[in-house]
């Protein structure tokens, strides 16, 4: 497969190809450094979080990928891969404690990092060493500037989200329902129904994500959330900030909850269970989950539980500034080579081979080539997702646009990604980031409410009308309205200074 890497095209990424001549040249360039090539073998410990800390093709991972980085600069690459339950504390342990760590991802965007000098500021590092990537992302680049300046450059993922529906096929072929004729929450629910007389023993609907409740993304793409309990009103002309849990929406939500969990749609535990979505269903023991959608959502889910499964949206999608750069690549203050980091970043988000290798493994090994005219590639023979050596999701590879498709995709997944982000309404605060130093304690505080109350009511385990209005009040207690008063004055300030 030919070295390509994305430009934009309508403010979005789109693969392109890119002749072999063009990578020589900026080998060569990069040759020509004497700080890339300066004779010194620097580690470049890259941490991302993982379903497994070591699995299997980790060595041989990092073994190509030092042949591909060699003639750019003096360095190797140690992929060290920490396991979710454990990621944000040994993440928070590394950046506090100052280890020499080259890239650290997150999942919670860089403001804070930056705000508490954990990271650096990579904007003129990028104009040298990463100038490709800056200008191959665009307008996405935008939404992780802080003040003007980059302390992380986002990786390729679906830059909005639809809600829905995510279960199994079988059960839906079982009862001959056509997944193209449900396209509301109402249809969804007859769905439901189905399912729960044809199959008592199971559990219809479980949660999402371990320790949440049922309904958590109903309300996706209503609101540009801006922290806790804070969002921006997507339908709304000007910026109109609110306390997401006194609205309509959080409230019919709310009822809605309560009502599928009186009628037997929800797990039992929901709030409780320990075991993931993925180990529910390959266990047989759930039809599904309310969740997000995006292209791809079932070849991954399939990847990850070995069940196939159905993605039926009836929510809305926005294009807000935390889809975008909630997950960054950034570099740490402690990074004893920044230069090198930096270029090795760019390298992840422009170097198809390096996508390849972070996606899907090593080739032969861990993934084939099925359809070299369409890209697509599998599993080899004998192999599967339970003995697979590498599995990566997307959001987290650095530019998985510039790797091959899964078979179990269509051709032309990653167009089908431009065409998503495309069709999704700009939110009206988009590049906007709310920097919550002024009002921590009170972000704690709310944040403790939240999640007092939320899960349990997007489970419906409480009375909707008695809960939301006891998880409001104690919001209000809480400093809620100072929050939203001083977001209301940074996007005041933010909007006159564009």
């Amino acid at each position: 497969m030919k070295k390509r890497w994305v430009k934009t095209a309508s403010w979005l990424l789109a693969a392109s190809t890119v002749f072999g001549c063009c990578m020589t040249g900026m080998a060569e360039e990069a040759a020509a450094d004497p700080i890339l090539k300066d004779g010194e073998m620097t580690s470049l410990r890259v941490v991302f979080p993982g379903g497994t800390s070591s699995p299997a093709s980790l060595e041989a991972v990092e073994e190509r990928l030092n042949e591909i980085i060699a003639p750019y600069m003096d360095a190797t690459v140690d992929l060290e891969i920490l396991e979710w339950g454990v990621f944000s504390d040994q993440q928070n342990l590394m950046l506090s404690s100052g280890e020499d760590v080259a890239l650290m991802f997150t999942f919670t965007s860089s403001r804070n990092y930056a705000a508490s000098n954990q990271v650096r500021d990579i904007t003129e590092l990028c104009e040298t060493y990463a100038g490709d990537a800056v200008e191959a992302f665009g307008r996405y680049m935008d939404a992780c500037r802080i003040d003007g300046k980059l302390y992380g450059l986002p990786t390729f993922h679906e830059y909005t989200k639809d809600s829905g529906l995510i279960c199994r096929t079988d059960i839906l072929e079982e009862l001959g329902i056509d997944p193209e004729t449900v396209t509301s929450w109402e249809d969804i629910e007859a769905v439901l129904a189905k399912v729960k007389e044809a199959h008592p023993e199971m559990n219809v609907l479980s949660p999402v994500e371990v320790g949440s409740g049922i309904l958590d993304y109903y309300n996706e793409g209503k609101f540009d959330v801006l922290t806790d309990g804070i969002g921006v009103r997507m339908d709304a002309d000007t910026a109109e900030v609110v306390n997401m849990y006194d609205t309509p929406e959080f409230m019919e939500l709310a009822k809605l909850a309560y009502d599928w969990n009186q009628k037997g749609y929800f797990m039992a535990d929901a709030t409780t269970v320990t075991d993931t979505r993925q180990d529910l269903l390959a266990a047989g023991s759930t039809f599904g989950y309310i969740g997000q959608i995006h292209p791809g959502t079932a070849t991954q889910e399939l990847k990850n539980s070995g069940v196939p499964v159905t993605t039926i949206t009836v929510g809305s999608r926005a294009l807000t500034t935390g889809n975008v750069n909630f997950a960054q690549y950034m570099v740490p203050t402690a990074c004893q080579t920044p230069e090198k980091a930096v270029k090795l970043l760019d390298l992840m988000l422009t170097d198809s081979e390096i996508a390849n290798l972070l996606m899907y493994g090593v080739e032969g090994t861990d993934y084939v080539v099925k359809d070299e005219a369409n890209a697509i590639v599998g599993y080899p023979e004998g192999v599967d997702s339970s003995s697979v050596g590498w599995n990566n999701e997307t959001w987290l590879a650095g530019n998985g646009a510039l790797a091959y498709v899964w078979e179990s995709d269509e051709p032309g997944l990653w167009d089908r990604y431009q065409e998503f982000n495309d069709s999704a309404k700009l939110s009206p605060v988009y590049g906007f980031t709310f920097n919550t130093e002024n009002v921590k304690t009170e972000i704690t505080a709310i944040s403790n409410v939240i999640k007092k109350y939320k899960a349990v009511i997007c489970a419906g385990y409480s009375e909707p009308e008695e809960a939301v209005a006891q998880m409001v009040d104690e919001l209000n207690d809480s400093g809620i309205e100072n929050v939203i008063a001083e977001a209301k004055a940074q996007i005041e300030s933010w909007q006159a200074a564009k």
